[in-house]
């Protein structure tokens, strides 16, 4: 099957899930693009059915998950992680109490030095929010913890996760929603003007998989991590790969 998509014989399905980070999962949105319509766009109840909805989906496919796949290097570093497989191990284990918040997680107060608030892949968005934000507009930081807590479950359903691993026939991805909206082509988006969206989770989720539909190729083209920071911290995807 991965031979028949990279050869471009067979279009991969593609799904964005606009993500959630609350205690009890609200704003959680799917989208699928078929053959480059919208066949399905709907809420989840749990973050749970969205990995199980991904994990069962039949190959070829390429899923967009909104939450940050790793942690600043520094911070997995000194928790004594070697790998992204011990870093989402962590997360498991100790995630609910970060978000207490246990430093340098924060909710009243920023007490992270500029320089390790973000992965190496942020800097290259001004605007990011760092993963230890856990209060206002746009912050990622629950959303994170309880997201890559979860990412096991596709690796051992059989989906591939870049940058840690080569794309294969069914292959997740990270995705900033904010600036996938910078590559939305207007005539292949019907509520290109806000005005008919349900909420701002099914705008997310429904451009962000027409931006991964018509960029597909450059996922086949993708291939996993070899320098130590991407294979610790992750990547953003984006239409042209890293950048």
């Amino acid at each position: 099957m991965l031979e028949r998509y990279l050869l471009g014989v067979t279009d991969p399905t593609v799904i964005a899930i606009d993500w959630s980070g609350a205690r009890r999962a609200k704003g959680i949105w799917l989208a699928v693009v078929q053959d480059g319509r919208v066949v399905e766009s709907r809420a989840l109840s749990t973050r749970e059915e969205a990995i199980g909805y991904v994990g069962d989906f039949p190959a070829p496919l390429i899923a967009g998950f909104d939450f940050s796949f790793g942690m600043p290097e520094w911070f997995s570093r000194e928790h004594g992680c070697a790998s992204i497989d011990e870093v989402w191990a962590l997360a498991a284990r100790d995630g609910d109490g970060w978000l207490a918040p246990t430093s340098p997680f924060w909710r009243d107060r920023c007490g992270v030095p500029r320089h390790q608030r973000f992965r190496t892949c942020e800097e290259r968005y001004p605007g990011a929010k760092s993963i230890f934000q856990l209060v206002g507009n746009g912050q990622v930081g629950a959303g994170s913890v309880r997201g890559m807590s979860l990412l096991p479950r596709l690796r051992a359903a059989g989906l591939a996760i870049w940058p840690f691993d080569d794309p294969a026939d069914r292959t997740v991805v990270e995705i900033y929603p904010t600036r996938l909206r910078r590559h939305a082509p207007h005539h292949d988006a019907p509520h290109h003007d806000g005005a008919s969206w349900r909420n701002n989770h099914e705008r997310d989720a429904v451009v962000s998989a027409r931006v991964m539909w018509c960029a597909r190729e450059t996922v086949a083209a993708l291939r996993a991590a070899t320098d130590p920071t991407t294979r610790l911290e992750g990547d953003i995807w984006a239409p042209t790969a890293s950048t």
